[in-house]
């Protein structure tokens, strides 16, 4: 009876939790987590807006001025592929670590593009004429770094392109993931060694992209303008095919990737130096945005792992309950069996032994024994959806039968009875053991609530017909009475007035009866004392069963 009890009673907090941390979990069901599957949100949308917009106003406020003259600063390279090297490096890391959950191509072509351009600004760096040498590093020609750029900035919307096509394909990478992701690093870094040789080898026999230094050729202009058109291309595809943040944000990086493109001139010009920054700003917004779903996917699954460790907590405490509350229903028979069988042992050591009132005893003894199993068949009845316990009950019967049980208690505590029984006894249908229960619980609420008491005491129980009601047991003592604070909560779980008890008999009290479509209701008596009125149906109940 309790087990159930406790389920009902803690349902609402088990389902609130269990509903919330499934919640929190179907984000990554399939492996689906948010920033890859999960469609943006009015708020980033409009974040992503405000970056594209900002992008805008920064081009076209420079573009006027882009061929302007500024002081030659050659270290400015260096550390600006530095910091887009760090930052398309974590890009790369991360997305293989989504790749690891989601095993999609896409992504995987994605963490490969970052890397490539993680690692083609290294040589970019060392090749430029003044940053490390006059002419560059690595045997580095004239051309060199112009044509490094150019395969930079052809290859990232490259694969852009490659992963607009993968990434609504259901297909996913079947090999392990550590072979994948080593094959995706090898071949990027391959395709890198692979572009910087031709640079280095081919600068002779290679299209002239800079007259000097500082002055593009016609060439120069119209393989940017290549370049800044694939990075159109890209933009397009990635807008007519979006689903996800991570498309969202992409359409942003290819924004900064052709601001930057098209504000290319002469070396050390304003649009020089705005183009580089524009390059770390397409270098910079998948790794907030990355990282900034990571921190959200951390606090999910935080919250999901607490929500689950309270669901835990709940079953530890339910079980504690169970285990409290059964002890507590089996302990009266057992203190029975154990008192009675004691006198009839006392009886029979008598001389000569006297066998009728051991035997009077003994039969006691098999009462409460049976007692005590009608309390395990209550509480499997409570797991069973059939009514095969359900009987007819003779509700004046059942008062007296309890009545009888408590007879040994109300005597050790010098409590008188009374009892005012309808003449004719009303029934019902419904549990008999269950019913049984809930007046015990009661009586014995009642029992401790007068132990203290001075003066008379006095348990009075009642039976009586309502025509609008049905049946009410009315249960009344003479002990203190209920405080008006507690009659609220009363019946809540785990609320106890007393220093021993776990708060769990009136709750699973009212539980009972209401499972029998009636009621339990809590009062202070006219003359002080507590009264509880069991109020049920004549007929049997829609709601008794499971």
């Amino acid at each position: 009876m309790t087990a159930r009890a406790n389920q009902d009673l803690s349902a609402s907090t088990v389902a609130s939790s269990a509903t919330t941390a499934l919640a929190s979990t179907d984000q990554f069901d399939d492996a689906n987590i948010g920033l890859i599957r999960h469609q943006p949100t009015s708020r980033q949308k409009l974040w992503a807006l405000a970056a594209v917009a900002a992008l805008l106003v920064a081009a076209t406020s420079v573009a006027p001025y882009a061929p302007k003259t500024l002081p030659r600063f050659a270290a400015f390279i260096p550390f600006m592929n530095a910091a887009i090297l760090v930052t398309d490096l974590i890009t790369a890391i991360l997305l293989f670590v989504h790749f690891s959950i989601s095993r999609s191509r896409a992504l995987l072509v994605l963490a490969g593009s970052y890397l490539f351009t993680a690692m083609i600004v290294i040589p970019h760096a060392l090749t430029f004429p003044g940053a490390f040498s006059p002419t560059g590093l690595l045997g580095a020609g004239p051309q060199t770094t112009a044509w490094l750029y150019t395969f930079w900035h052809l290859g990232f919307p490259a694969g852009l392109l490659l992963y607009v096509w993968l990434k609504d394909e259901d297909h996913t990478i079947q090999v392990s993931v550590r072979f994948a992701i080593s094959w995706c690093t090898s071949i990027s870094i391959s395709l890198v060694v692979g572009l910087v040789c031709l640079a280095i080898i081919g600068d002779p026999v290679l299209p002239r992209q800079f007259k000097n230094v500082f002055e593009l050729t016609p060439l120069g202009f119209y393989v940017t303008y290549f370049d800044l058109f694939v990075g159109v291309v890209a933009l397009a595809f990635l807008w007519t095919r979006r689903r996800s943040v991570l498309d969202l944000w992409l359409m942003v990086v290819a924004c900064a990737l052709i601001s930057e493109l098209a504000l290319v001139s002469f070396r050390f010009s304003l649009g020089f130096y705005f183009s580089r920054i524009f390059s770390f700003a397409a270098a910079t917004i998948v790794l907030v945005v990355l990282l900034a779903e990571t921190m959200d996917l951390y606090n999910r699954l935080a919250l999901a792992n607490a929500l689950l460790r309270r669901e835990r907590d709940n079953k530890l405490m339910n079980m504690a309950a169970v285990v409290a509350s059964i002890s507590h229903e089996v302990k009266q028979p057992l203190a029975a069996i154990v008192m009675r069988a004691s006198t009839a042992l006392r009886f029979l050591g008598h001389a000569p032994p006297e066998v009728a009132k051991a035997r009077s005893a003994l039969n006691k003894i098999v009462n409460d024994g049976h007692r005590a199993s009608e309390i395990f068949n209550s509480i499997r009845d409570l797991f069973r959806a059939s009514d095969q316990s359900k009987v007819e009950i003779d509700v004046n019967e059942l008062v007296l039968n309890t009545l009888d049980i408590m007879h040994r208690e109300l005597t050790e505590h010098h409590i008188a009875t009374r009892t005012e029984l309808m003449p004719e006894g009303p029934s019902m249908i419904g549990h008999h053991g269950q019913l049984q229960e809930v007046l015990l619980n009661l009586i014995f609420n009642a029992i401790e609530a007068m132990a203290g008491k001075y003066g008379d005491r006095v348990l009075s129980l009642s039976t009586e017909r309502r025509e609008d009601e049905g049946i009410v047991i009315r249960v009344m003592d003479t002990g203190p009475g209920i405080d008006p604070k507690s009659l609220d909560n009363i019946f809540d779980p785990f609320v106890t007035t007393k220093s021993h008890g776990i708060g769990l008999g009136l709750a699973i009290c009212r539980m009972i009866v209401e499972r029998h479509g009636g009621q339990l209701l809590a009062s202070s008596g006219q003359g002080g004392g507590a009264q509880f009125d069991i109020i049920l149906p004549v007929n049997e109940p829609h709601g008794f069963s499971k």
